[in-house]
């Protein structure tokens, strides 16, 4: 945390991740050198693998607190645009709870994922529509995403399972401070990306939970 500008590309042999270091400041900042390395990344990337981008400070939020960077949207955008290659999936924090949104593209559409319940003590509640909970699907005021499903109340943490062929996403729950810790973690959502097609398909393990 102390090295400013950390950023990096993980290779696998089913997946390319490439991270930005974007904490500093509110909202996400990159330097020119940043920029041109990530355009750079995204146009060299192999075809034949899933591409994922993974940033501190997200892009989408439906949260109360804090918001989505449009900061971050147009340094995306902007770098996919000129690299001629859109990631398949982004996955941010910052937001202390879990959000997943699908957002339509030209080559259709992406999910954008909010993971960042592993271990601060405050979650961060979602916004009201009209004074009552979020009801998924829920198309976010002037964006062009849909929250899918979301979850403010409890800690969890995120599995991935890659193939040639798709990728999914399972989001579970662990157990409270006050619960046992013996009571087993739980599915609370799961989607599948299907890289062919590049459609999303929601598998919802239960209702959105959240924090009056």
């Amino acid at each position: 945390m102390i090295q400013p500008n950390v950023y990096w590309t993980l290779e696998t042999p089913l997946v390319t991740i490439i991270g930005l270091y974007t904490n500093v400041t509110e909202g996400g900042k990159l330097d020119d050198q940043q920029i041109a390395w990530f355009e750079s990344k995204l146009t060299s990337a192999p075809l034949d693998k899933a591409l994922i981008v993974t940033m501190h400070d997200t892009i989408y939020s439906a949260a109360t607190r804090p918001s989505g960077s449009r900061y971050m949207q147009q340094v995306l955008d902007k770098a996919a645009q000129k690299a001629g290659r859109m990631p398949d999936a982004v996955f941010a924090g910052h937001v202390h709870n879990y959000q997943r949104f699908t957002r339509s593209v030209s080559n259709g559409e992406v999910p954008y994922i909010v993971a960042a319940t592993g271990g601060y003590p405050n979650l961060h509640a979602m916004r009201k529509d009209n004074g009552k909970s979020l009801h998924t699907p829920y198309r976010v005021p002037e964006t062009d995403v849909t929250l899918e499903s979301y979850c403010d109340d409890r800690h969890g943490y995120m599995r991935m399972e890659v193939t040639a062929q798709m990728f999914k996403g399972e989001y579970y729950t662990v157990p409270q401070l006050k619960e046992p810790s013996s009571n087993p973690a739980e599915l609370r959502d799961s989607f599948t990306l299907d890289l062919q097609t590049h459609s999303v398909s929601s598998h919802s393990a239960g209702t959105e939970h959240h924090v009056e």
